[in-house]
């Protein structure tokens, strides 16, 4: 593992721990809310600490680290689902919560704030909610000139990306949601021998999304599959790259969007907390909050916010995913992508 690796997992650690120790109830009997949450440190504190000012309910924050991301949240919520330690939890992406919901982890709940949400973000029982989404996107060097980004996922397998493209092992996070269902969406067969495509053309098979933004900005590879956010983030720090939102393939046109997704643990200790926590997340002001700073993520209905460039055109892939079926194979198809791209399945 890189060095700069091992830097961004102890930091993720040392802020997660900052900020529990700083959002413990006060001695005074003061409210709390225990969130598990994958979405990154940077952008989940600043709105916890706006959650805690408007509501004085203060916010213990248990993430988890970059490599593992949802998988490993997802693994111990399940453990521990008869006597969860925690109250809410917040995914960055949906896949791992319809499992989870699956397993019974989640308490129904239908937050008055999810009115406005469409139905295909809502569970029908009300264990989840989806909101905010991100794009999957093509993040490129300004080396590349901006014609010849791909256009496709389909791209990838080119001559001129041999070796100079990355992606994320698809074993968790957002890149185990995307490609799974690409897979359940295109068929078996036309999915793995696009993998392997990638594989013959010497692909970079990077840690994490932030790891592919990472190679792409210090030259080691020239483009890469990541989220949205990790390109603004990069962008933000004067990284010399820019991103492209793409078609998923030939025949499967539009943008691949990933929502995040709340639900509240079955029997958690701080149910009304909770309740209240996922009120406010999913109020339209604050995924115009998410729109408009930091993430830059796309909202799931008209919240009058505006969007940063290119996403201010991105379009939903027009065919939906089965999401019962994308519960039930994701995690298995995820661990076979991965021996294709990794050369251990042929």
């Amino acid at each position: 593992m890189k060095r700069w690796l091992w830097i961004s997992l102890i930091a993720s650690v040392f802020l997660g721990a900052l900020a529990l120790l700083l959002r413990q109830p006060s001695s005074n009997g003061g409210r709390m809310v225990v969130v598990y949450s994958s979405v990154d440190s940077e952008f989940a504190i600043p709105m916890f600490e706006a959650f805690t000012r408007e509501t004085g309910i203060a916010v213990v924050f248990r993430p988890d680290g970059e490599e593992t991301k949802t998988t490993g949240l997802a693994f111990r919520l399940e453990k521990m689902k008869d006597r969860p330690d925690g109250d809410v939890f917040w995914n960055s992406e949906q896949s791992l919560t319809l499992v989870l919901a699956r397993k019974g982890v989640f308490e129904g709940y239908r937050s008055p704030s999810a009115a406005g949400i469409p139905d295909e973000f809502k569970d029908p029982a009300g264990l989840w909610t989806g909101f905010a989404r991100r794009a999957r996107v093509v993040m490129y060097s300004n080396r590349v000139k901006p014609e010849d980004v791909p256009k496709t996922l389909e791209d990838f397998a080119h001559p001129r990306w041999k070796g100079r493209f990355a992606i994320a092992k698809p074993l968790y996070g957002t890149t185990l949601s995307h490609l799974a269902a690409l897979t359940l969406e295109i068929g078996e067969a036309k999915a793995f021998a696009l993998f392997r495509s990638w594989r013959a053309n010497g692909l970079i098979l990077a840690q994490s999304n932030g790891d592919v933004a990472e190679r792409v900005s210090n030259g080691d590879a020239d483009v890469g599959l990541t989220d949205s956010d990790d390109a603004f983030s990069a962008i933000d720090r004067k990284k010399p790259v820019n991103f492209a939102v793409v078609d998923q393939t030939a025949e499967w046109h539009g943008s691949f969007l990933i929502p995040n997704t709340v639900a509240m643990l079955k029997k958690c200790p701080h149910p009304a907390e909770a309740k209240a926590f996922i009120d406010w997340l999913l109020r339209p002001e604050t995924e115009k909050r998410l729109a408009e700073n930091g993430a830059r993520q796309i909202p799931v209905r008209d919240v009058g916010a505006t969007m940063a460039s290119p996403l201010d055109a991105v379009k939903l892939a027009p065919v939906h995913v089965n999401g019962e079926l994308l519960a039930q194979d994701v995690l298995e198809l995820g661990a076979r992508i991965t021996k294709i791209l990794s050369g251990e399945e042929q």
